[in-house]
């Protein structure tokens, strides 16, 4: 518990340092999460997070809280998936003014970070973050995590300092297309083994009556 509040103390100390300077309009902006989809036991995955408006609102930096799990196993949460990389400069909203992006201290399953910009604002529309997963470890198909933005341990990502209203999300693990793709043909050829046997039994029932009827004329006959 106190390395934790030691952590999030140092973390907002800094934050609030780096983001005095820059400057927001007041404006409702909103940050959906969304619920990702992601393939088990693969590194190298990238989730887009965007930024919206509803008026032409402008910015002049962010500081980015990314929160998978509760943070993970050192600050009670569950194992899970880590953020490996973090992006909010690359076709982001702060793409091309900037000064760069700070590490506040990110840890395996929480990420802080900020940026502001080189001069004035910019638009709070588009993309904001691209963050980099890795779901090495992880194979069960359907396993679920929170991916949070704005509930996380060093609380919510804001604009320098003006709050947003963030939808949270989370990770699921899914089959990978091609999986699918078996599963389905597979299936397939069930209903395909299927059909042959069905059809016998219904031709044998009916030359069952035909059987029947015939003895039965025969019958009459011989009467």
């Amino acid at each position: 518990m106190l390395r934790r509040a030691r952590h999030l103390a140092a973390v907002a100390a800094v934050a609030v340092a780096v983001l005095i300077a820059a400057g927001s309009a007041s404006a409702d902006m909103y940050i959906d999460v969304d619920n990702v989809k992601l393939l088990p036991d693969t590194p190298g995955q990238t989730i887009q997070i965007m930024v919206s408006t509803d008026a032409a609102d402008m910015v002049g930096g962010c500081n980015l809280n990314a929160e998978i799990a509760g943070g993970g196993p050192a600050y009670g949460g569950p194992a899970g998936p880590t953020i490996t990389a973090v992006d909010m400069e690359t076709g982001t909203i702060f793409a091309g003014n900037n000064t760069g992006q700070t590490d506040l201290g990110s840890l395996a399953q929480l990420a802080t970070y900020s940026i502001v910009t080189t001069s004035g604002t910019v638009p709070a529309d588009g993309l904001l973050v691209t963050l980099t997963i890795d779901t090495t470890g992880f194979t069960t198909l359907g396993s679920t995590w929170t991916l949070a933005l704005g509930q996380t341990l060093n609380g919510p990502t804001d604009f320098a300092p003006t709050p947003a209203i963030i939808s949270e999300g989370t990770i699921q693990l899914i089959p990978e297309p091609a999986s699918l793709a078996l599963l389905s043909l597979a299936g397939l050829g069930l209903l395909r083994r299927r059909r042959p046997g069905s059809g016998r039994r219904i031709r044998g029932h009916i030359n069952h009556k035909h059987r029947a009827t015939d003895e039965m004329r025969d019958s009459l006959q011989t009467a």
